[in-house]
């Protein structure tokens, strides 16, 4: 017999190459259901539906069976309405819509729903693949469920809610899968009437939705609060009482019980004001429920028959009494609450939010509002009535760092409410969450000017709008945008004396493209200029035009522009039509190593660079070091424009007061750029300095600007730290470049473009060695050639700001070699060479 230790390391070795295996066979059909190719695609999908097919057929269990709960709510005391979508995965319908089936099924026994077809655009959205058109598998189904109420007899065991589709020589069948959580699919409600209770309630996993009917043994009658004392007359059907307590997660309160002339029990006590140390946000209210043990010693929850209702004696009170998922008694305790009953969107004379509600608490002699995202914040105008109902109002388009007011960026916004002014009152934010009968109406739909919103209720109830990029119908999902570039493959387009322009994958318009399409504007007036945005916060420069990414306009720009100007990768998807000039900017010269000579460049990723750069005709380089590792990193042997980077011509001339006034900076400040680069194994702002701190330990004669990458800003949220701007969301970098008076960086290519400003720079490393032999490696030894201090410490990098004068002195050796090599071209007029070249260049003929 083999040594144990050798079994298991044989053991240990066979599991590596079985996990190896199964990576690289999930690649290799990811790979394959990606595919440009339409026979591997088809292939593809042709043998994962015959293996469905088989295990469906051997073990009865659905695979590929996708089905969303979308909505659930009441239409009245018993009937159940439900919207949502149901397929099986790689089967479509494009003929006809499909027959669909919805039933509640408890063993033997069925109730089906009346069941109507509907078309939801969100099922394309939704879908993981743009093989088939999803939309038509939309459906609403209503139950009615008065039998159930009115049945003689009650089983615990609950029903399951079903779904069959149906169409030409196939059929499926499964329950939901899944369900819309932010808005009334993921706030179930019960339905409580003489004394019945059904529940529809969410399973996760392999339950989906099923609907319990029961009658309840504990039920609240009626409740009375006053200051922090509670009393709830809670009918038990006879059943005698002889314990009662409040219960908020781990905390336990006993309560006082008596019996009441009319055979209920009255519960009844101080509430405590401590809030259980679980709830981490300081503004979510403590969520309290009731429990009585019965003579018998059963344990019962006090049940609610309020339902979708809230109820609130007195709005100075911080108690307010509702129903819990589980149709349970509730009391939300906190110090302060804002509850919104409705809302009304306006499109004149501004598109806005209206928004109102209702306030609980202690008076305040001023309220503040915002709408907040991690990333923007909608200033909001709040009228507080002497009643403590409110309302708010909007505007939905916003000015952001001075720019023209554009929509809102694509995310989610919350409302904050703050109160101040008075004793007692906290200023900390007051959420406002969506009252039970709002909720059950969402999510609800609008169209503003260039955006689409949906108006839902978040975790806990939390009244948000989602800001979405402005599609049609038939441009959302991957079936219509593999449709649209099926249409764009096939066509034979013409062209058009346009420039279509792109920035970080349309993230913002600026950079290299933004310069050029300054000078083109001023040298070829004739030219139409197109930029390609993610979605319409996005500001473009004054005379061009934003096209929407995946729009049918954004297709036919990038099919039809003579000239493509981008600073990044086009991706795939795009194809350089015969008539069109492709120029690639990119966006930095290069410490970090990049493309094919980083370390370990798995197949797929070099396949795909080699796709991406067999669109470029003309590759643009800050200087020599960047031509030279264009031509490894990217195979390049094409022709190189080695003229300098047009974004850094204001450098040369251009001052930043202005910028400092937009940014609301004393002039008399010192101003320093924090330019942290990315990390591929960090998500979010890689800062490993304690701004806090920082920005504290060199007092109030400096401001910090921190500006996190492109990359992060989908990411955690803006810094809120005294002494610091956070400007990661403003548009062009180049001008806090003119605004900063010295720039601490680390990795980031913003090294060679502010160097042009002569300025000092501190390079904060800390991670140097593991970013250089592990994560990335480098082109160069910082060390050696900064023009600059090269530290690892917080220390060290407040003793080189504290000694900005002798720096310039100390470094300038170094600064005027390292100028040498990296911007001998960055003389002011890179734009119009690179512009010129541009408009010069002919395609040689193969």
């Amino acid at each position: 017999m083999r040594p144990p230790d050798v079994v298991t390391d044989a053991a240990a070795s066979l599991r590596r190459v079985a996990s190896s295996a199964a990576v690289a066979a999930r690649m290799l059909l990811s790979t394959a259901a990606r595919s440009s190719n339409p026979a591997l695609r088809w292939t593809y999908a042709t043998t994962r539906n015959a293996a469905r097919h088989a295990v469906n057929a051997l073990t009865g269990k659905q695979l590929g069976w996708v089905a969303m709960l979308w909505t659930a709510r009441w239409r009245d005391a018993d009937v159940l309405e439900l919207t949502g979508w149901a397929y099986e995965r790689g089967y479509g319908f494009p003929d006809e819509p499909p027959q669909i089936e919805v039933w509640l099924e408890r063993g033997e026994e069925r109730i089906a729903a009346t069941v109507a077809p509907l078309t939801e655009p969100e099922a394309n959205v939704r879908a993981r693949s743009g093989d088939h058109d999803y939309a038509n598998t939309g459906f609403v189904a209503r139950f009615d469920l008065a039998p159930l109420r009115n049945s003689a007899t009650f089983v615990t065991t609950p029903w399951t809610a079903r779904i069959r589709v149906s169409g030409p020589n196939r059929s499926s069948e499964g329950g939901f899968r899944s369900r819309y959580p932010l808005a009334c699919a993921g706030h179930l409600f019960a339905r409580t009437v003489d004394g019945v209770q059904i529940l529809p309630r969410w399973i996760p996993i392999d339950g989906g939705l099923e609907i319990v009917c029961a009658r309840v043994r504990a039920l609240a009658t009626a409740t009375a609060v006053q200051g922090r004392r509670v009393e709830i007359a809670v009918d038990t059907g006879g059943v005698g009482v002889r314990q009662a307590e409040m219960v908020c997660e781990e905390v336990v309160a006993a309560l006082d019980c008596s019996a009441a002339d009319d055979g209920t029990w009255v519960l009844s006590g101080e509430l405590p004001t401590t809030r259980p140390a679980e709830l981490i946000d300081p503004g979510q209210p403590a969520r309290r429920w009731f429990r009585v043990r019965t003579d018998a010693g059963a344990e019962l929850t006090v049940l609610s028959g309020l339902d979708a209702t809230l109820v609130a004696d007195d709005p100075d009170a911080s108690l307010l009494v509702t129903s819990g998922r589980a149709g349970e008694l509730l009391l939300l305790d906190a110090p302060r609450q804002a509850v919104v009953d409705d809302y009304s969107y306006e499109r004149e004379p501004e598109p806005a939010l209206r928004v109102r509600g209702r306030l609980f608490g202690p008076a305040a002699a001023e309220w503040t509002a915002q709408f907040w995202s991690p990333r923007q914040v909608l200033p909001a105008k709040i009228a507080v009535n002497p009643d403590r109902t409110f309302e708010l109002y909007v505007p939905l388009l916003a000015s952001v760092w001075g720019q023209r007011p554009l929509p809102p960026r694509v995310g989610g916004f919350r409302i904050e409410i703050r109160a101040a002014g008075k004793a007692g009152a906290t200023g900390r934010r007051i959420p406002a969450y969506c009252s039970p009968l709002l909720t059950t109406t969402l999510p609800r739909h609008d169209l503003a000017p260039g955006f689409l919103f949906r108006v839902q209720a978040g975790p806990g109830q939390r009244f948000q709008f989602r800001v979405q990029p402005a599609r049609r119908p038939d441009e959302m999902g991957p079936y219509h945008q593999q449709r649209l570039h099926g249409i764009y493959l096939s066509t034979q387009w013409q062209p058009r004396d346009a420039v279509y322009f792109e920035s970080f994958y349309g993230r913002n318009a600026t950079c290299n493209p933004r310069a050029l399409d300054a000078v083109i504007a001023e040298l070829h007036p004739e030219l139409e200029r197109i930029w390609g945005v993610v979605d319409a916060s996005v500001p473009v420069p004054e005379g061009s035009v934003a096209v929407v990414q995946g729009s049918r306009e954004w297709w036919e720009a990038r099919a039809t522009s003579r000239w493509v100007i981008a600073n990044d990768w086009l991706r795939t998807r795009f194809v350089r039509q015969p008539f069109q000039t492709v120029l690639q900017t990119w966006h930095g010269s290069m410490f970090k190593r990049i493309g094919l000579d980083r370390p370990h460049v798995p197949w797929d990723k070099r396949r795909g660079l080699l796709v991406e750069t067999r669109n470029w005709d003309l590759l643009l380089a800050q200087n020599h070091h960047s031509a030279e590792i264009f031509a490894s990193a990217y195979a390049w042997d094409g022709p190189v424009l080695e003229e300098g980077y047009p974004r850094n011509d204001p450098l040369t001339h251009a001052d930043g007061s202005a910028v400092l006034e937009r940014l609301g900076i004393d002039p008399g400040k010192t101003v320093i750029l924090y330019a942290p680069t990315w990390r591929e194994n960090l998500e979010g702002l890689v800062a490993f300095l304690d701004l806090e701190r920082l920005c504290a330990d060199i007092g109030e004669d400096y401001v910090l600007l921190l500006r996190g990458h492109s990359r992060t800003v989908e990411f955690g949220e803006s810094v809120q730290v005294p002494g610091l701007i956070d400007v990661t969301t403003y548009p062009e970098i180049t001008d806090l470049y003119l605004a900063a008076d010295a720039m601490i960086t680390d990795y980031s290519s913003v090294m060679f473009d502010y160097s042009v400003t002569r300025r000092p720079m501190i390079f904060f490393t800390p991670d140097m060695a593991a970013y250089r032999d592990t994560l990335r490696g480098t082109y160069f030894d910082l060390a050696e050639l900064a023009p600059g201090p090269v530290l690892s410490t917080q220390e060290e990098v407040t003793a080189a700001i504290r000694s900005l004068d002798t720096q310039s002195e100390r470094f300038a050796e170094r600064y005027r070699r390292w100028t040498d090599q990296f911007n001998d071209c960055d003389d002011g007029h890179s734009g119009e060479r690179v512009v010129k070249r541009l408009m010069a260049y002919t395609r040689p003929v193969p």
